[in-house]
């Protein structure tokens, strides 16, 4: 029974033992739950791609606005009332075409009065004359017939001038849009009587960043398509801007581009493509794959199933 005892304080004395150990030794963690010494790290799984070889060009692109050959605003030079109107809108008009006429009463009233002072002016000069001749006249009466003369055709030709002002004729061919008067309207040199447009051909101008104006010139061929016309159309250079924007540090260029069936508007909206460079074989890889680094960029690559870096240039 003593033996029993005394067997019991020494198991109690051991388990008092191992919890002041574990009390002030705890085991870490890392030590129970890391891998064994011989276990292996799984593979990292990672995306492969083949980079291919393909022909590639070199294309920039831009926006740009389609506008008429020629445009003018129809504006009288003369206020006054309309006696004649001649704007078909919509429809095509030729240069000289008489569109609008002023009246002009008492500018030709007036014109006749100093035809018919002309008519003796002259008789009057042409007489003196000869009898200059003959001493039968001063010079100075010859010498104020003779200011007379030339004083009354710088009238008579204000005169048609003025009369000519209440004419407005085609300043060329070109197409009428939407009048806005009417036969008999009062007009004064403010009034927009209409618009006349050459719309074949029409211009291209559009701008392109200052890194690229010295690749187009004047002569070369644009490509370009409009939100009415889908087709893929060719436009020649013909103005390049000798300065560059300030404020957006662009270049504006000019292009001229038939247009026989009136098909491309003045105002539309054009996307335009400028090949660059010419084809040329070319290596596709996913921008993704590019990584930067401190000596420029690099990529992995597969060699004997093992990832290796390469350090690489990158292109467009």
């Amino acid at each position: 029974m003593k033996a029993f005892k005394t067997f019991t304080i020494v198991l109690i004395a051991i388990g008092l033992l191992i919890g002041l150990k574990f009390l002030f030794f705890p085991i870490e963690p890392n030590k129970m739950t890391g891998p064994l010494p011989d276990a292996k790290t799984p593979p990292t799984p990672v995306t492969v791609c083949i980079a291919g070889s393909s022909a590639l060009e070199d294309k920039l692109l831009a926006t740009g606005t389609i506008i008429a050959n020629e445009e003018a605003e129809l504006k009288p030079e003369m206020n006054g009332r309309i006696v004649y109107l001649f704007l078909p809108e919509g429809q095509l008009v030729n240069q000289g075409k008489l569109l609008v006429k002023i009246n002009d009463t008492d500018l030709k009233a007036q014109f006749e009065r100093i035809k018919s002072q002309l008519r003796f002016a002259h008789t009057t000069e042409a007489r003196l004359k000869r009898l200059l001749q003959m001493e039968g006249a001063s010079q100075q009466e010859y010498d104020q017939a003779f200011s007379t003369l030339h004083t009354l055709k710088a009238d008579s030709a204000y005169y048609l001038a003025q009369i000519a002002k209440t004419e407005i004729r085609a300043p060329f061919s070109g197409f009428i849009g939407i009048r806005n008067v009417s036969p008999g309207s009062y007009v004064t040199t403010t009034t927009t009587l209409a618009n006349i447009q050459q719309i074949n051909p029409v211009k291209i101008d559009f701008s392109i960043p200052e890194t690229y104006a010295s690749l187009l010139n004047k002569g070369e061929f644009i490509s370009f398509r409009s939100e009415t016309v889908h087709d893929l159309l060719k436009a020649q250079i013909v103005v390049k801007d000798p300065k560059i924007n300030a404020n957006n540090r662009t270049v504006h260029f000019r292009a001229i581009c038939a247009n026989p069936k009136g098909n491309l508007l003045p105002g539309a909206f054009v996307h335009i493509e400028l090949l660059l460079t010419d084809k040329k074989e070319s290596i596709y890889i996913p921008t993704e794959a590019i990584i930067p680094t401190l000596k420029g960029k690099k990529v992995f690559v597969v060699k004997n199933g093992l990832a290796e870096e390469r350090i690489v240039s990158d292109g467009l």
